[in-house]
């Protein structure tokens, strides 16, 4: 149930409100967005030229004419699984299917394709629209490069990727989209940051850089003067050089897509309400590394890459993004050749004359040399423009192919979290809380961050829940579920919602107080009773108090409003087994894995489930599954070892049980099934030594188990 309560609690980072902090949105409520196609009523021009641009293309209702050809399938090595594009009644899909043990497709998906993410320039990704109006990423993507190929969506170039059901988030659509309408103010919303209103808005529009236009649109209409049109919008050439520069930035200056986190928007604000003009500082506070993240480049570095620049920060403010970018029409081909070159000159005029050394000479290409294209390391099929202006070429080949490494536990980067935007932050006591709850977020920090945030709260008692759940997402995220209850409690009390009832009783379950998290949760559903993350873990924590009839009720009503969560199946299906219900408990594991077939820990229940019921091919095939996708599951060899016990294959048995004692010595069960093969085997001695050690376990049923086979040795 913790892979349950962590997806849902991870999908609340960033979505809480600061009643405290009052930045509100400069424009006032008669102004609103209009239909970007009205513009282009006025400014036919631009509005064509822009049109031709990525972020004109950004995102885009998926028609039929806008699939790039799929030849033939594509097959995943590292996931054992293959995917093609179909067409049926006129609707594209996106199928997936693996080869189950008798040969045959198993684990068979099909998602519509409702939307495409991506210009095309460098990539597209398709994207379902779900019964909930959620937004989910399909795991098969399009790349521009070599003439264009298919490959796995960023992120799902692993063993256990994410199925078809990775919800895209608010945060994705502010850079890929205009702004879109939500169902409500994100305080208030069971499930925060997943759902959108319909329709959806195709493309960033002109108002992500103008603003709201309705006051434009109607003093236009409406004879108003010149002076009176061009101020009821916004022009970013008028705004002082930061301030233009940050419209820019509100997407470009992303300084990492790994969790640390890069960036956190101010707890008042909704996460579409950013207005040009507005000072950025306002909206959302950027964090980094000390440092900086060295010489790791990814797709939304443009800005952080400049500003490392001393290209840039030589130039006073001279040097923006729309020195080089006219955001209406991108020049190409020999015309942005000159263009760019053009623009080094009006810095460098005297560069080609000075020097007769190649590459300086006319027609050279400045941005080939000193701005060189390189693969980005966060999504390893594009390759794009460093914006880092640099002396010298880098040594190498930056272009050239590499593997998608994703960040785990031991890789990660452990270390304080600082401000990077604004600079210099203020030293006022909502920055310093918001520069608390960056150690915490994302468990960057943890050590020295949680004290820090606890004392920040107790010195300043902000009156917003928000930092209270934080830094009890940070003590969970330590293990210390005990101290995260209370700050996770004065949440809930303060915003008595079912998004905070659900994260305290989460957090009650984890620390097994399971009657208080019951109470929680009961709360909660009764607060938000079409979430199925609180109906399904309140389900699960009636489970631990063996009250399997309401238990089973409350999985089935979760399952009931969102069939899409394989945690819910699997969780339904562990407890179906447990009161004798077979049948559905192997149809609802079944059901998990179709959605999700990556994760090693459902294959093991499966198999174990199957090896119950005596289909043993199946089991084998599921056994040998999930230790290929967790060759460190010690329990996945232990059970595995005891199968082909059971059924004669000593030496494969010693191999699968010598391994999991290896993996975890202190696995109790893993040594008393090695004893027993080592035995049957014809080995007593070794199996002695192992059943000594099962007895010397801290399992009190194994240890009883092996000290009633010692007694019988005479051991």
């Amino acid at each position: 149930m913790a892979i349950l309560a962590a997806v849902f609690a991870g999908a609340s980072v960033g979505a809480w409100v600061y009643a405290t902090r009052k930045h509100p949105a400069p424009a006032p409520v008669a102004n609103a967005y209009v239909d970007g196609a009205v513009c282009a009523t006025c400014h036919p021009k631009i509005a064509a030229t822009y049109a031709k641009t990525g972020m004109g293309r950004s995102f885009a209702r998926f028609r039929q004419e806008k699939l790039i050809p799929f030849a033939k399938t594509f097959y995943h090595k590292a996931s054992d699984t293959y995917f093609s594009m179909i067409l049926r009644d006129g609707k594209y899909y996106q199928r997936r299917w693996q080869i189950g043990f008798d040969r045959k497709e198993t684990n068979i998906d099909e998602k519509q394709v409702d939307f495409v993410i991506g210009s095309g320039n460098h990539s597209q990704t398709y994207l379902h629209l779900t019964s909930r109006d959620a937004l989910q990423v399909l795991p098969l993507s399009w790349y521009s490069e070599k003439g264009g190929y298919w490959d796995m969506s960023p992120g799902y170039d692993q063993p256990d990727y994410p199925g078809s059901v990775r919800p895209v988030h608010y945060e994705c659509i502010f850079c890929h989209n205009a702004y879109p309408k939500i169902p409500e103010p994100l305080a208030h919303s069971a499930n925060p940051e997943m759902t959108f209103l319909q329709p959806l808005q195709e493309g960033i529009d002109c108002q992500r850089c103008h603003g709201p236009g309705k006051r434009h649109v109607k003093a236009a209409s409406t004879a108003g003067t010149p002076e009176q049109i061009r101020a009821a919008v916004v022009n970013p050439k008028r705004l002082p050089p930061d301030r233009e520069m940050e419209i820019c930035m509100q997407c470009h200056l992303e300084t990492t897509s790994l969790d640390l986190p890069h960036s956190i928007r101010n707890f008042e604000r909704e996460p579409f309400s950013y207005i040009p003009g507005q000072p950025l500082g306002d909206f959302e506070i950027a964090f980094d590394r000390p440092g900086g993240i060295n010489d790791r480049f990814e797709i939304a570095h443009q800005a952080y890459r400049l500003r490392k620049s001393q290209c840039y920060m030589q130039s006073a403010g001279k040097l923006r993004c729309t020195t080089c970018h006219d955001p209406h029409d991108i020049p190409r081909g020999d015309a942005a050749l000159s263009h760019y070159n053009g623009v080094c000159e009006t810095c460098h005029s005297g560069m080609l004359q000075r020097t007769a050394i190649p590459p300086h000479v006319p027609r050279a290409n400045c941005t080939g040399c000193h701005m060189p294209k390189r693969r980005t390391d966060d999504v390893v099929h594009v390759v794009m423009t460093d914006h880092f202006i640099q002396r010298n070429r880098p040594p190498g080949d930056p272009t050239a192919p590499k593997a998608e490494v994703i960040e785990s536990p031991a890789t990660m980067y452990r270390g304080e979290v600082v401000p990077y935007y604004p600079a210099p932050l203020a030293n006022t006591p909502e920055n310093l809380l918001y520069t608390g709850v960056a150690q915490v977020r994302d468990r960057r920090n943890l050590d020295s961050g949680l004290p820090k945030l606890a004392s920040l709260l107790d010195q300043y008692r902000p009156a917003q829940a928000a930092f209270y759940a934080e830094l009890g997402q940070g003590y969970r995220a330590a293990g210390d579920f005990a101290k995260s209850i209370p700050y996770f409690a004065a949440a809930a009390g303060k915003e008595p919602t079912g998004f905070r009832l659900l994260q305290l009783g989460n957090a009650e379950m984890e620390a097994r107080q399971f009657p208080q998290a019951e109470a929680a949760l009961r709360r909660a559903t009764a607060l938000s009773p079409g979430e199925p993350a609180a109906w399904g873990t309140l389900g699960w924590v009636l489970w631990q108090q063996d009250k399997g009839a309401e238990a089973r009720s409350a999985l089935e009503r979760a399952v009931a409003l969102d069939s899409e969560l394989p945690e819910l199946h699997n969780n339904l299906a562990s407890v179906e087994w447990g009161i004798g219900d077979q049948a559905a408990a192997e149809q609802h594991f079944r059901e998990a894995l179709r959605i999700q077939p990556g994760i090693a820990d459902w294959r093991l229940n499966f198999a174990r489930v199957l090896a119950t019921r005596g289909e043993i091919p199946e089991a084998r095939f599921q056994f040998e599954e999930a230790i290929r996708l967790k060759p460190d599951l010690a329990e996945a060899r232990v059970d595995y070892g005891r199968l082909l016990g059971d059924h004669g294959e000593l030496p494969a048995a010693i191999r699968q049980l010598e391994t999991a004692v290896r993996l975890q010595p202190e696995l109790s069960r893993a040594h008393f099934e090695l004893g027993m093969v080592l035995g049957r085997s014809g080995n007593p001695a070794a199996a002695v030594t192992q059943l000594k050690i099962a007895a010397n376990g801290s399992d009190a049923e194994v240890r009883a188990q092996a000290l009633e086979v010692l007694g019988q040795l005479g051991r």
